[in-house]
């Protein structure tokens, strides 16, 4: 690991001195001073009691100056992502701040185009991949985002700046029973959480239907477990887990965070991203609902 590291920080080094000869500056590598970046997973309220690392985390930083103009961007896929890990960098001396990408999979999601000193930092967009008819069909893979503000880089001193790191993907089960089993029946979630800015704030983007891989408890059709990846869930948003019959009709229409996730009073969607919800049918009304093994009222019936 030692060795990709020093590795990847020569390449970097040589490329940064190719840049000077090309720009005429004598010795300029003598203006450059090596920045670690290092990289804490927000885990619980204290981000500085994490638990583990994700077992493979591929990293792309994106490095802006002090007015938010794009300057480069680092990829790093060769090491994991934890506690030993420090990306090393030769910068030239003055102010940056980052934007960090944790599990970036360029089959999964698409960044906007970067352009060396003329991207602004608010023109800079994460989106996650779908069809033509804005429906995901592969799992989106797990990521996470890190920002940091604007940092004085010195000359002669170690530079180590950390970057936190916060989960944006949920992985949701859904498990329904006691559907009419003389009909098939697909299980979906829509939302408009496909885009992201540089802060993770949500961007103007068009309804996202998430599909799910789907496993049977059971050899009959009345039951089944449908398996979700999913963005950023928000607690002041309006997600719907519709069910709908194979002639089309839906059955079932519901709001993902307001009627079901939240009514759980333990989750919180900073911290919490794995979410059971377990349905039970009589005639497509539920009559049991639990969320995280917490069964809620249902207020319909």
């Amino acid at each position: 690991m030692k060795i990709r590291l020093k590795l990847a920080s020569l390449v970097l080094l040589l490329f940064v001195l190719t840049n000077c000869i090309k720009e005429n500056e004598c010795c300029c590598s003598q203006d450059y001073t090596v920045l670690g970046l290092k990289f804490r997973y927000e885990t619980n309220k204290s981000i500085h009691q994490q638990t583990e690392f994700p077992p493979n985390a591929m990293l792309a930083v994106f490095i802006f100056d002090d007015k938010g103009t794009f300057v480069s961007q680092i990829n790093d896929s060769l090491n994991q992502v934890n506690d030993d890990y420090t990306m090393k960098l030769p910068f030239k001396q003055g102010s940056y701040q980052f934007v960090a990408w944790t599990g970036y999979d360029e089959t999964c999601y698409q960044l906007s185009a970067c352009i060396p000193q003329q991207t602004d930092i608010h023109d800079f967009f994460l989106s996650l991949k779908r069809e033509k008819d804005n429906q995901t069909i592969n799992q989106p893979s797990l990521l996470y985002h890190g920002i940091h503000d604007i940092v004085k880089i010195r000359e002669g001193k170690e530079n180590i700046v950390w970057i936190d790191l916060k989960q944006i993907t949920n992985h949701i089960q859904v498990i329904v029973h006691n559907l009419n089993d003389k009909k098939k029946h697909i299980i979906y979630i829509e939302d408009n959480n496909g885009k992201y800015d540089s802060f993770l704030q949500y961007a103007d983007d068009e309804k996202i239907t998430y599909l799910p891989t789907y496993s049977n408890p059971s050899n009959t059709t009345s039951s089944l477990i449908a398996d979700f990846t999913v963005m950023k869930l928000d607690k002041n948003r309006e997600p719907r887990l519709k069910i709908s019959d194979d002639t089309g009709v839906i059955r079932y229409d519901e709001n993902l965070i307001g009627k079901l996730l939240q009514k759980n009073p333990y989750i919180d969607f900073d911290y919490n991203h794995d979410f059971t919800i377990e349905i039970s049918f009589n005639d497509y009304i539920p009559v049991s609902i639990k969320i995280n093994g917490w069964e809620i009222i249902n207020e319909s019936v």
